[in-house]
């Protein structure tokens, strides 16, 4: 690998990090321009999460028998979650080929749009915070001093998601089928993960979730935002994962920064 390609991918890298407010306003105006011409603008986001969130939390609880108050907290943190995570699966296999016309056009760091399409997600994900929030203020949860590790499992989904994104957009530049089977994929892999069922359900047999690294990212979040402790397993999972993913992202970043122009 010649020392030129490692030292332009590692100032790309540089370069999209001191520039992140530019990566904010590009993931905004991707928001803004869905919503355009729009009454409610990106409160649309809110409103039609909310309405299937309410239909799927009635139907969901009466199927289970389970309260009200202990499954609509603990579906609507797991599916806000999910949703992050999927979405942000789903748009990484095509990060780079969306932006394409940016990058043949201007000097902006391809890094940049990395940050671009995680940030997206996340303000979306904020945006749908919301309707927790409302939740719990019908059916409050007991929070605990475990309640902010919520922010640390927020922040090492990030890290995973972006790893990810490296791995999908460079496979999808160079096979443009990539992004239809990670959708088709995640279209099934939300009824084989604890999302709308608690691990506890499968009984013996618990290593269907344990396997899932899907449920792992979920219960870094969801557990401590319903006041209760991650399990170390899952901390464990979760952070071995984010670093095997950024290690070979970095890696794939640095081999194949080059080529990208010429494969998009």
């Amino acid at each position: 690998m010649a020392k030129e390609y490692v030292d332009i991918a590692i100032a790309d890298i540089g370069r999209g990090l001191r520039d992140y407010r530019l990566a904010a306003f590009l993931a905004w105006e991707d928001i803004g321009q869905r919503y355009k011409r729009t009454m409610l603008g990106p409160m649309w986001i809110v409103l039609s999460t909310g309405i299937w969130f309410s239909a799927m939390g009635f139907v969901m609880a009466n199927l289970f028998g389970q309260p009200a108050a202990e499954y609509l907290p603990f579906m609507t943190s797991g599916l806000l979650v999910w949703l992050l995570i999927s979405s942000s699966i789903i748009d990484s296999a095509q990060a780079l080929t969306m932006a394409s016309p940016l990058i043949s056009s201007f000097p902006i760091p391809i890094f940049t749009h990395y940050l671009r399409f995680v940030m997206r997600n996340y303000f979306i994900f904020l945006h749908n915070i919301i309707i927790l929030l409302i939740v719990f203020a019908i059916y409050p949860p007991q929070f605990t001093a475990y309640s902010w590790l919520a922010i640390p499992g927020l922040l090492l989904n990030m890290v995973i998601l972006m790893s990810l994104a490296v791995f999908l957009s460079l496979a999808n530049l160079r096979y443009r089928d990539t992004h239809l089977a990670v959708a088709s994929a995640m279209q099934v892999l939300p009824f084989i993960t604890p999302i709308f069922w608690d691990r506890g359900m499968l009984k013996n047999h618990h290593w269907i979730a344990d396997i899932n690294p899907l449920y792992h990212m979920i219960e870094i979040v969801r557990s401590p935002l319903l006041g209760n402790a991650v399990p170390m397993y899952s901390w464990l999972i979760a952070s071995g994962l984010g670093a095997g993913l950024f290690l070979g992202a970095c890696v794939l970043f640095v081999r194949y920064r080059h080529r990208i122009i010429y494969w998009l």
